[in-house]
Order: structure tokens, then sequence, then C-alpha cells
């Protein structure tokens, strides 16, 4: 039940459109702003901004919207798990994030499998392409 409920949590935060501001900063991207993050703040908010433009653009054709905002979504999530493991001390958290970045890895590969077969780009742009056969990549 705690795994449900931490794995829950972390989509949401994954998901979510306006972070919450730091110590009374705005969270907009201004360099003072972000001159007050955490090395682990900024790491998530790198990786949070790259997941919502690769899912910004949206194809017509609603198979592959879904494989291409879906496949961004994951990469965003392999990535968020890997700032976990670099920055994270609580056990459980680093269990939760190894977890996800072998789950996901499977069905990035299965998407991206899906995608070539009808001779798609990785995402509508063609711009979120990093992770094409390893998650990993470009990290």
């Amino acid at each position: 039940m705690r795994l449900l409920a931490a794995t829950l949590l972390l989509a949401l935060t994954a998901c979510a459109q306006d972070p919450a501001p730091n110590q009374g900063e705005p969270a907009g991207p201004t360099s003072e702003a972000a001159a007050d993050l955490t090395p682990a703040q900024q790491a998530y908010k790198e990786a949070n901004d790259r997941m919502h433009a690769g899912m910004a653009s949206v194809d017509a054709d609603p198979d592959v919207a879904f494989m291409q905002g879906m496949l961004a979504h994951h990469k965003g999530a392999v990535e968020m798990s890997e700032v976990a493991l670099e920055h994270a001390d609580d056990p459980e958290a680093r269990a939760l994030a190894t977890a996800i970045i072998a789950a996901q890895a499977k069905e990035i590969t299965q998407m991206e499998a899906w995608l070539a077969k009808r001779g798609k780009p990785s995402s509508s742009t063609g711009a979120n392409t990093a992770g094409a056969t390893d998650p990993h990549a470009g990290h």
C-alpha cells in the first residue's frame, strides 16, 4: 500500500503543471529564482520542463499522440528517478526510483517500437528522442 501511495505521489508530482514556489520565490525560469534552488530541485525542475516540452505538441492521430505523449512522460519519470537516485536518502524512495526506471524502460522500448513500425518519430516534433534505445541517454 505504501508503494502504491508513493507511486501515485511521484506520478502526481511529475504531472504538476505549476510547481510550488521555493521559499516564497516564483517558480519561473528567472535566474534569481533558479539560484535559490538546491541541486536536486534544479535537476527535478529541468526534468519536469523537458517532459512537459515533449508532451506539448500533439499529433493529429490519437494513437500516435498517445504513444508520443506517454513516451515523453515515461522518459520524464525515468529522468526524475535518476535524480532521486543521485540525491535521495530514503531507502524506500530509492527502491521505488529503481523500480520505476526498470518498468518505464520496458514501456519506453515498446512505445518506440510501435512508433517506429509506423514510421512515426518519438514525438510529433521529433525533438524528444533522447533515450531512443537507452532510457538513460542524454542525462
